[in-house]
């Protein structure tokens, strides 16, 4: 069973610094989480928190109100190439995608975009898409739709804390 468990922290802790802390009280394991800015939202199958709370279980046909934080972008030449700041329309064309291959249908959704500076282990800096979708989404394939909400949602930045699918 998937739990989303809800840990205060300081606005000013982030980056890879959450990705460390997160990985401590998971043992190692890189679950999918999202930095909320006073709190981080982690995914786990093991119970971390008293106040786990369990992932709601869906049927097909469900209709959902969902947020995912993700890194929109295409390969082009195995290369990340991300779409221009007001480019909406190829954000949104890339969520009903990931859709089409996680088992929902987004009916409708919004969209907010920047470049998120992030550092990593060797304090290393670098540039990612940050896309914070939120809307309404439709359940067409239950298993495929579990493994989204277990697995997260794109390939990109995962352990900075994006692809974590809320419903």
């Amino acid at each position: 069973m998937l739990l989303d468990h809800t840990i205060p922290k300081p606005k000013t802790l982030e980056g890879y610094r959450v990705h460390q802390l997160v990985q401590g009280i998971t043992n190692g394991e890189t679950p999918l989480f999202l930095d909320k800015g006073y709190s981080i939202l982690v995914r786990t199958e093991q119970p971390i928190t008293e106040k786990g709370e369990p992932i709601r279980s869906v049927s097909k046909g469900d209709i959902i109100a969902f947020e995912l934080r993700a890194c929109v972008s295409k390969k082009v030449s195995g290369k990340h190439k991300y779409f221009e700041g007001s480019n909406y329309k190829a954000r949104h064309d890339w969520l009903r995608a990931k859709g089409a291959q996680n088992g929902f249908e987004p009916l409708t959704m919004t969209c907010s975009t920047e470049m998120q500076k992030i550092m990593d282990a060797k304090e290393r800096s670098f540039l990612v898409d940050k896309t914070d979708f939120a809307g309404i989404l439709k359940v067409v394939d239950v298993e495929n739709f579990n493994k989204a909400l277990k697995g997260g949602i794109g390939s990109t930045a995962k352990a900075f804390g994006f692809g974590l699918l809320v419903i």
